[in-house]
């Protein structure tokens, strides 16, 4: 499961990196607070968003790949759960994040998250493994968050402290 994870998370970066940064949604940026701050945030952004949306938009929407579902039914809840993922990003922007700018219905960040969202789905197709979902859900998210401009994003706004 191991390789895997690494695969999945290298196939999702092949894709977002450039589109991302030809889009200009990611900059190169890197960010380290003080140790305190990082490790709240580590444990913050596993809980949520990772293991939270993961729990949710694959585990209980999707069936486990063991339950025997016929693959054409499967992929019809896969796409349920990837546009439920994204209007689920929609409506945070629209309640939670209202008015912060935080981003999350702007197209560039639907397309990188639906993106991952259907890297997520086949990962979970072939695996029914929720923390390995868990694990590069969270990856991608430290990586856009401490690397790729998502601090700065977040900080503008006022939600690094809240998690994204």
């Amino acid at each position: 499961m191991g390789l895997l994870g690494l695969a999945a998370i290298a196939l999702y970066g092949l894709v977002a990196l450039p589109l991302g940064f030809w889009t200009g949604f990611l900059v190169r940026q890197s960010v380290v607070p003080n140790p305190l701050t990082l490790g709240l945030d580590l444990l913050r952004r596993f809980i949520a968003p990772a293991l939270v949306e993961e729990t949710i938009f694959r585990v209980v929407l999707l069936p486990h790949p063991t339950e025997g579902v016929p693959e054409g039914r499967w992929l019809l809840w896969g796409g349920i759960s990837l546009v439920a993922f994204i209007f689920y990003h929609v409506a945070l922007d629209q309640t939670l994040y209202r008015g912060t700018g935080a981003g999350l219905s702007e197209p560039r960040f639907l397309v990188l998250a639906g993106w991952l969202g259907l890297v997520l789905s086949g990962v979970y197709w072939l695996t029914g493994a929720l923390w390995l979902v868990v694990l590069i859900h969270w990856v991608v998210v430290l990586v856009w968050v401490y690397g790729l401009g998502g601090w700065a994003r977040l900080v503008q706004t006022g939600q690094a402290e809240k998690g994204a």
